[in-house]
């Protein structure tokens, strides 16, 4: 077995403010991907900008480890753990993120996205991790409401095709279920190996397996809109790849997935003043009432997770 995450040797205090602190920033970061991703999207092909994104992520990682001890002291289970990791959180999730975001609006797709720490913490209910109150399983239906009124709130000029807006929803939902597989993956893997190996390690694994299917594809894009498409890849490589991982893994580690969700379901009000005021896109009334209601079932369902827990800081919620 890899060496233990250094983390647990943190004082639970400090953790837990550090833990804080980088779920904050994701809002913000995580927030402004979902509006940085809209444009070069319908300029290149998703699947191309996966390739770009995993294949120049992959080799910065490949340079960064020889300088950095990021593949050093992994064993042979954890490098298959990792592996798995790899293929449901960049080959699986970023795939079906993509193609989802190259169809829907920013706010409805971090909305659906949203729901994944939900789905961490039924999956913690059912393995007997922690119990909801009556009040917190209405939090849950008043979510499910809030992003209904999001989904089918949209503006109809600004809303694609129906066929198309169906594969975008589809893949929107699966986009939701990879998200949460790696995000319990993850949990189990940071008492395994160190946060920087987790979230690098999988992006170079990641992007071993696209490149060579199409190594054409990680060449840099040509054409009058191109700048656009780098601008973005920057962006959304050292930002919201490197960067805001790091930080979510950090935050899983400290302060637990639910009590990370927490934080970072305002990511849909960064999406929504994102989206006015860079993509000048007009937001329907039932998106604005629906983004209203789901951020108050978030944070009414975590809220009252979080003040049961709060004198316990190192149950795992």
């Amino acid at each position: 077995m890899g060496s233990a995450n250094p983390q647990v040797l943190v004082p639970v205090p400090v953790r837990m403010r550090r833990g804080t602190l980088a779920a904050w920033a994701l809002v913000l970061f995580w927030g402004l991907h979902y509006v940085v991703l809209y444009r070069p999207l319908r300029i290149i092909d998703p699947e191309r900008y996966l390739y770009l994104r995993f294949g120049w992520a992959g080799a910065i990682v490949l340079v960064l480890a020889l300088f950095r001890p990021v593949l050093r002291g992994i064993s042979p289970g954890n490098w298959g753990r990792l592996l798995l990791l790899a293929l449901v959180g960049v080959v699986g999730y970023q795939w079906v993120f993509l193609k989802a975001a190259s169809v829907l609006d920013p706010v409805s797709l971090v909305l659906i996205l949203s729901l994944g720490p939900v789905l961490v913490a039924l999956y913690s209910h059912l393995r007997g991790q922690e119990s909801f109150s009556a009040l917190q399983w209405g939090m849950m239906a008043l979510i499910g409401a809030g992003i209904t009124f999001v989904v089918r709130g949209e503006p109809s000029s600004a809303r694609p095709l129906h066929d198309v807006r169906t594969i975008g929803l589809l893949m929107g939902v699966l986009s939701l279920f990879f998200f949460a597989l790696s995000t319990l993956m993850t949990r189990a893997l940071l008492s395994r190996v160190s946060t920087l190996q987790v979230t690098l390690v999988p992006i170079l694994l990641g992007g071993l397996i696209l490149v060579p299917l199409h190594p054409r594809w990680i060449l840099p894009p040509k054409g009058p809109q191109s700048d656009v498409v780098l601008l973005s890849l920057a962006y959304s490589i050292f930002v919201a790849l490197f960067l805001c991982y790091f930080l979510w893994n950090l935050a899983i580690s400290d302060i637990g997935p639910a009590r990370a969700g927490l934080w970072t379901n305002g990511q849909p009000i960064v999406a929504a003043v994102g989206t006015a005021l860079f993509l000048h896109q007009p937001l329907g009334a039932g998106q604005i009432v629906g983004g209203l209601i789901a951020v108050a079932g978030f944070w009414g369902f975590f809220g009252l997770g979080l003040r049961k827990n709060v004198l316990d800081p190192s149950e795992d919620v």
